[in-house]
Order: structure tokens, then sequence, then C-alpha cells
């Protein structure tokens, strides 16, 4: 299967991937909350509001999609290096987080994800609407 390997500063953190169907994420989010946020990196110091996230949605399990997560890590300073690698593998790492996407959306309010008709890519579906 398809796999991620994801390195940081060398040291790999996770083998991230999905068997059958699903998305995949990879998030270096930034967010500054106040004037100057961003001069305040420097050397060594963690980065306020830095933020790396590696998931995404399991679309395989018939019961429903699954929110799963591998790494959430904001413990990022100046020089460090986040490499994300191409892989091969027969298994990946157990996700640190798997819960229902039915939190997040709700199929009681009709709405799935769905496979694209094109490509294959999970899509939200809305299934109250009809068709005009």
């Amino acid at each position: 299967m398809l796999g991620f390997e994801i390195w940081k500063n060398g040291k790999k953190l996770a083998v991230a991937g999905l068997t059958d169907r699903g998305a995949m994420s990879f998030m270096l989010t930034w967010v500054g909350k106040d004037a100057g946020a961003s001069s305040r990196a420097t050397g060594g110091v963690e980065i306020d509001g830095l933020d790396l996230r590696v998931g995404g949605i399991d679309s395989s399990d018939p019961a429903g999609e699954q929110s799963v997560e591998w790494i959430e890590d904001n413990a990022l300073r100046l020089g460090d290096d986040i490499q994300i690698r191409l892989v091969s593998t027969q298994d990946v790492d157990t996700p640190i987080r798997r819960e229902p996407t039915n939190g997040l959306i709700s199929a009681a309010a009709g709405l799935r994800f769905v496979p694209c008709t094109v490509c294959g890519s999970p899509r939200l579906h809305d299934t109250t609407r009809r068709p005009e």
C-alpha cells in the first residue's frame, strides 16, 4: 500500500496510510495571535501557534467514516527539518487517534462521504437533497 513516512530532524515520527478508501492530509499551520507574533520565532524556542498534523478520513469501514490522526506536534522550532517520504509498505503505524466522524459530520443530518465518480476521492454528499 502507499505509505507516508513522516520525519522530523532525522527521526521517523510515523508511517501513515490508509488501506482502501479515504483521504490523507499533512498540515503545517501557523496562527499568529497578536502583534509581532512572527518576530518572536527565535532559535531554540518553540514557535507559538505552529502546529504539524498528519491525519485524514478512513472511509473503508462500511459502518461509517473514521477520523484518524498519526501526528499532533506543536513543539516546532526554527531549523526543524520536516520530511515526507512516499513508500510502498505492507503495514502502517496505528493512528494515535481514531474516532467516528459523526461528531464532525452527522449521518443523522444526511451527510456522508461517497467516492467521486471521476477520481474516487471521498466527497461530502448531502443525502437529503433530491435531484431536480
